[in-house]
């Protein structure tokens, strides 16, 4: 090399004296390891290196060159590794065969006239110290060979002397008759060493309807029955992401409260609830909630906390929501879901099948007034609702309507029966009609 750096003149590339199937190696591996490990030393955190699946036109199709490597990329000789090889037919379904190799003395794998196609998929693991280090399943082209480097680690179960840290979102969408949550996590470890975990943190003892989002990592979460959720696995150097979601059932109260248990290290948490006018959103030791919009143009909630180190993060959340739709609210909603007709339908029923019996009475024209009288209790309702912001413009036009219909028919019957003798009252009006020609009461 000259002064700059540069290869003489008719130099051939480096890569190119390289014998076929030999892992990456040279100026960009060895100089990346050594500035990460600078970085390291400066900072006192491990930026950890990518681990990588690539065409490779040196290697003709249908061959996997794998290196395995350890933090600073130096190779790991002699290590079993896993292959799972997964083959899915539309017709005959999926099956799948495991097969172990082991590294040569440059820490290499060579797999040779491996299935090409999209239907057959391979999968590359290798466990060691307890943890399991892998790379997501691939596929081979028809093209060329692939290369691929995964990357091992020491691995301890403790926690304590490690420089792992988590960040949190949880998410709170009220439902007719549960409340949804979600909750998404990142979990960043910034040392050379991988953590096991071990750790459960218990849910709400009411709550239901569990479900995870799976991923294509070593990190696991698995539902505790009875207490919550476990995180186990291996969380390698890097970042790892978790979700899931489950409910708790609505009280039909104003106030809501929900205490939640933390993944551990949880150094920054966010917590955001979808949110009418009349909501509120109170989480114990976090900053008052922020109204705003979310990219859908929900209106949403929001507040957010950070721990610091030496606090041992957030463990546990107590989230309150107020505001809430109380059985009132729930009246009109359920009757709209019902087919508010339904009322109409049903006086209309009624009245039919005493004229068939015995004649239409005074008590049937009672009964009629009050369901006219339930009808605008529910109008009432509604408005209010709408005010709130409880319920949008389209909801509100069409429980509008469906109320409208009810009461026109209701009222129609009142006005074909006329009461005998003595006017039948209602809890409101007793017995007035609505005709605006109705003669006036008498004067008192």
């Amino acid at each position: 090399l000259d002064a700059a750096g540069a290869l003489p003149p008719g130099h051939p590339e480096v890569a190119q004296e390289l014998p076929s199937g030999h892992p990456p190696v040279g100026g960009s591996a060895a100089g990346g390891a050594a500035s990460r490990r600078a970085a390291e030393e400066l900072t006192g955190l491990f930026d950890a290196p990518e681990d990588a699946v690539q065409d490779d036109t040196g290697l003709p199709p249908g061959v996997l060159v794998l290196a395995v490597q350890d933090a600073d990329g130096k190779p790991v000789p002699r290590v079993p590794v896993d292959i799972d090889v997964l083959q899915s037919s539309v017709t005959k379904g999926d099956s799948r065969e495991r097969v172990t190799r082991e590294t040569d003395d440059a820490g290499v794998v060579r797999l040779e006239n491996l299935t090409i196609g999209a239907g057959t998929s391979y999968g590359i693991s290798v466990a060691r110290e307890g943890a399991t280090f892998s790379l997501p399943h691939f596929g081979l082209g028809a093209e060329a060979g692939k290369r691929a480097v995964l990357h091992v680690y020491e691995a301890t179960p403790d926690v304590s002397n490690l420089l792992v840290g988590t960040q949190g979102i949880i998410y709170l969408q009220l439902r007719q008759d549960s409340i949804s949550v979600e909750q998404l996590f990142q979990v960043y470890n910034l040392g050379r060493v991988a953590w096991l975990p071990n750790e459960t943190f218990a849910l709400p003892p009411d709550y239901k309807a569990f479900s995870k989002t799976d991923t294509m990592d070593d990190m696991r979460l698995e539902e505790a029955k009875g207490t919550g959720v476990a995180l186990r696995g291996t969380v390698s150097p890097g970042r790892h992401e978790g979700q899931f979601r489950w409910q708790v059932p609505f009280n039909r109260e104003e106030r809501q409260t929900i205490r939640i248990e933390l993944p551990p290290r949880m150094a920054q948490l966010r917590i955001m609830a979808e949110a009418s006018k009349s909501m509120t959103l109170n989480v114990a030791g976090f900053p008052a909630a922020q109204r705003t919009q979310n990219r859908d143009g929900k209106k949403i909630l929001i507040t957010e906390k950070q721990s610091s180190r030496v606090e041992g993060g957030l463990r546990t959340v107590e989230i309150t929501l107020a505001g809430l739709p109380t059985p009132g609210w729930g009246r009109w909603i359920a009757l709209f879901l019902a087919g508010a007709t339904v009322i109409g339908g049903a006086a209309v029923n009624l009245v039919r099948r005493r004229d068939d019996e015995r004649g239409a009475d005074d008590e049937e024209r009672r009964e009629l007034l009050e369901a006219r009288d339930a009808l605008l209790d529910e109008f009432v309702e509604l408005e209010r609702a709408r005010k709130r912001g409880d319920v949008g413009p389209k909801t509100y036009e069409r429980v509008r309507g469906a109320l409208l219909d009810a009461l026109a028919r209701i009222v129609a019957m009142i006005e074909a029966r006329p009461a005998r003798g003595k006017a039948a009252g209602s809890r409101k009006a007793a017995g007035a009609p609505l005709k605006a020609n109705a003669d006036p009461p008498p004067p008192p």
